[in-house]
């Protein structure tokens, strides 16, 4: 009888100290994983112009799949901690996107883009995050893809 008093009473601390616990805030790299849509987008804050980001895919691997507004993909490595998300293609340079806010639903990222041409860009992002999911592939049908 006393042995079971022991056990029900380590099992009873146990318990208090889980519960206890403060839970741990998810890092950006865990909340930035899934497919990503623009739902909204500012050039240098005005709303329409050119938009770099159509879709972005997060991969847990670290690796990213971007599409465009003139479909074409992008792929590569991805890195990121609470400041900036760094997606760095196969070909090309890096892309940096300053996180402005961000939770596992929705994000806000900035993006700066400096060139002679065009000159000094801030374009801002505002994406839903749809989950992790198949990137839109038809089972039904190997050719097609799904929006």
């Amino acid at each position: 009888m006393k042995r079971l008093l022991n056990y029900m009473m380590f099992i009873g601390i146990a318990i208090a100290a889980i519960s206890c616990a403060e839970p741990e805030e998810p890092t950006a790299s865990q909340q930035i994983v899934g497919t990503w849509v623009v739902s909204e987008y500012y050039v240098s804050g005005q709303s329409g112009g050119t938009n770099i980001i159509e879709k972005l895919v997060i991969e847990r691997d670290e690796n990213f799949i971007m599409e465009d507004d003139n479909g074409v993909l992008t792929v590569g490595q991805w890195s990121a901690d609470d400041a900036a998300l760094t997606l760095t293609p196969t070909e090309g340079s890096a892309i940096t996107l300053s996180i402005v806010t961000l939770t596992r639903d929705k994000g806000h990222f900035i993006q700066n883009l400096s060139s002679p041409v065009i000159g000094d860009v801030e374009i801002r992002y505002l994406m839903n995050n749809l989950g992790e999911r198949d990137y839109g592939f038809n089972p039904n049908n190997s050719d097609e893809f799904l929006d």
